[in-house]
């Protein structure tokens, strides 16, 4: 199960970076879709998106670009890493 759980982390980190690179309005639609939830709904896509809803954070900060891009891959290898299955 915890393989599961690191491959998938892996896929949606792969994913977001590939939107990032190749589509990065549909960055910002998910943003937007967000914020216009009821906000019981902002709540749980926070809770359950957690890291990835950080990431699109520091994607609409007013940062510089390589700042932006820094925070984010240092985020993304931190996250998945942190999923890694370990031996007990």
């Amino acid at each position: 199960m915890r393989r599961v759980f690191f491959i998938v982390m892996a896929m949606l980190w792969g994913a977001f970076i590939a939107l990032a690179v190749t589509s990065p309005g549909t960055l910002d639609s998910v943003w937007a879709w967000t914020g216009d939830l009821w906000w019981p709904l902002q709540i749980a896509v926070w809770i359950v998106f957690l890291p990835w809803m950080i990431g699109l954070a520091i994607w609409h900060a007013d940062w510089s670009a390589g700042l932006r891009w820094a925070a984010i891959l240092v985020l993304a290898f931190g996250w998945t890493m942190l999923s890694y299955p370990r031996k007990k």
